[in-house]
């Protein structure tokens, strides 16, 4: 997650601060560049894929509009052997807004993305930008109600149903959201989509999200993917929802990080201003 001799506990990376920039820049000229020269593009909304986004969110919900989402209680970051242990506040508006806050005995650390940028910020205080091929995918990973909410309304998100398969033991729906960017060549859109891509896993029975996974990427290398998962369990009502009190998250099969909810507040208001990333 953090540089500087920490070791990445929530987005592991390879650091290389010049080919990020550069790479960074050359994917944001080409979306620039290539917007005036691109024809329309299709948007794939599945249906069936709808129907379980839809179903889902009311499971969560029960049809109220959430605008933001609060949550707190204890965090675990394994470090091989051992693990650092404290506090957590993870505060989520819309899906394009989110930061963690990780207090542990080692200091703070904290994850923040508003849009397509978002840093890490370790104990030293000090921010390191993440690349902006990690920047596709939701803000609002964990806590998936977000995701589903805005995919409902957004007429750019790709949905697609994939069947169902089994997870964990439980039989599960699969559902895969992607974005699609306005005015992109048929190449860069694509680039765009596999980049956002996320597999969404509602169990067939609740509708709840089990699971949902994405790739992430070395900082200098966009082609690499780091396969990350995140499980969610043990939902109850809390802050007016059905909230996962356990958010787990996996990278490349290990365990990095395991949250344990005791509390959750919607709708508070949450300011832009919290989720700044410069």
């Amino acid at each position: 997650m953090f540089k500087h001799g920490d070791r990445p506990m929530i987005a592991p990376m390879v650091r290389n601060a010049f080919v990020f920039g550069l790479a960074s820049v050359l994917l944001l000229c080409s979306l620039r560049a290539r917007r005036t020269l691109a024809a329309p593009q299709t948007v794939a909304r599945d249906p069936a894929a709808l129907t379980l986004a839809a179903q889902s969110l009311r499971a969560l919900t029960g049809g109220a509009e959430l605008t933001d989402a609060s949550l707190q209680g204890t965090a675990n970051v394994p470090l091989g052997d051992e693990q650092e242990s404290g506090s957590f506040m993870l505060e989520v508006k819309g899906n394009e807004e989110s930061k963690l806050v990780l207090n542990l005995s080692s200091g703070t650390r904290q994850e923040i993305r508003q849009w397509q940028a978002g840093v890490w910020i370790g104990a030293d205080g000090e921010k390191d930008a993440m690349a902006l091929h990690n920047c596709w995918t939701d803000a609002s990973v964990l806590l998936p109600v977000l995701t589903l909410q805005a995919s409902l309304g957004n007429q750019q998100t790709v949905a697609l149903y994939l069947g169902q398969t089994t997870l964990g033991g439980a039989i599960v729906d699969h559902v895969r959201l992607s974005h699609l960017v306005a005015g992109q060549s048929p190449s860069m859109a694509a680039e765009i989509q596999s980049l956002s891509a996320m597999d969404l896993y509602l169990d067939a029975v609740s509708h709840l999200p089990v699971a949902i996974k994405f790739a992430s990427h070395p900082d200098h290398d966009l082609r690499v993917s780091i396969p990350v998962e995140i499980q969610f369990s043990a939902y109850r009502q809390m802050g007016g929802i059905q909230a996962p009190t356990r958010v787990q998250k996996f990278v490349q099969g290990t365990l990095a990080l395991d949250l344990v909810v005791a509390s959750v507040a919607t709708n508070s208001g949450i300011s832009d201003l919290e989720f700044n990333t410069e």
